[in-house]
């Protein structure tokens, strides 16, 4: 094989263009006032020529700063994350910022190790698509100060910076959808307690839904935001004689879940039962029926994230926001009018 070529150093610089090395590294690192713009374009034009890399991990043990952004993430498999870490690596490239993309540990302790080991390799910051009530990779990223932003997750207590999607006008959306197709029994497959998203719609569902004056409207919780906890849980919404003539799914794969459930027991999705999702993940328009959800606005969700992410990194001691974001219903054929027979 080939010898590599020797890489390009600020000595070999400062020799073709005759000036000390420290003149070099202050005109490549941008310090004004020290180097006269004629002399910094010249050594920026023999620094291409000589085809110089600046030695990223030199330069990170002596700011402590990498100028790479951890994207912690719950589930790799769930296809809703994947077009949310998308957009925010396109944007942080945009700004020279690079993406390390990590999988929540189910492990708490290890969760905790996780931040621990990101912090220590001087990570810019976290992006977090995961977080839980008293989470403690949120502990470890107060106490080692590192900027963080929750991406369509929030703690309610405004430490940290979110980005999220206005889960009561999803609740709202969808209830009043149902309502108008005069459904009155509707049932809720609610996400885990120990998320935002879970608590937050479990919440607005039981509120609107007494609101309206809605008798029979029950809610299980989900274990997770997956098909097969989705399925289990409509297993227990949906027996017996009060069973309800449409499901809100706290996210698109537990009404999968919902419906294999419905399937497995002789219903049809909407004839018997209407089924409404939440998300508008990738492919819910191609499954049969397309199922009807709430869409969140990913890209929105993704620009928004890292604008804050990058205003936390320049500015450590800014002040935590939120930022809502509004949703929109999807209507398909996976809901129907009450069936009156």
């Amino acid at each position: 094989m080939p010898a590599l070529a020797p890489q390009v150093t600020i000595d070999d610089i400062a020799r073709a263009a005759g000036v000390h090395p420290g003149t070099v590294s202050r005109a490549l690192r941008g310090v004004t006032g020290k180097v006269s713009p004629e002399k910094r374009a010249e050594i920026e034009r023999i620094a291409n020529e000589l085809g110089y890399q600046p030695n990223v991990l030199a330069a990170s043990l002596r700011t402590r700063q990498t100028n790479m952004a951890a994207i912690v993430v719950p589930d790799l498999a769930n296809p809703l994350f994947g077009p949310i870490v998308q957009g925010l690596e396109n944007a942080l490239r945009d700004q020279q910022m690079l993406c390390l993309v990590v999988q929540t540990p189910a492990d708490p302790s290890k969760r905790r190790e996780l931040v621990v080991a990101l912090a220590n390799r001087h990570v810019s910051g976290l992006l977090i698509l995961s977080a839980e009530s008293d989470d403690p990779m949120l502990e470890i990223a107060k106490l080692r100060n590192l900027p963080t932003v929750l991406v369509n997750r929030g703690t309610g207590d405004r430490q940290f910076s979110s980005v999220v999607s206005d889960d009561a006008e999803s609740v709202r959306l969808v209830l009043e959808h149902l309502h108008d197709l005069g459904h009155r029994s509707i049932g809720h497959v609610a996400g885990p307690g120990t998320s935002s998203t879970g608590r937050a719609r479990r919440d607005a569902f039981i509120r609107m839904t007494r609101d309206l004056g809605l008798k029979n409207c029950p809610v299980v919780e989900a274990s997770s935001f997956t098909r097969p906890a989705g399925r289990e849980a409509a297993g227990k919404l949906l027996k017996g004689s009060r069973r309800p003539s449409a499901v809100f799914a706290a996210n698109d794969l537990i009404a999968l879940g919902v419906l294999d459930q419905a399937r497995a027991m002789g219903l049809s999705v909407p004839r018997d039962l209407s089924l409404v999702g939440h998300n508008d993940m990738p492919l819910v328009d191609l499954i049969d029926p397309p199922l009807t959800t709430v869409r969140v606005a990913v890209d929105q969700m993704s620009a928004q994230a890292a604008a804050l992410f990058l205003e936390h990194v320049s500015r450590p001691n800014q002040a935590p926001s939120t930022r809502v974001l509004m949703p929109e219903l999807i209507v398909r054929a996976s809901t129907a009018a009450r069936s009156v027979g």
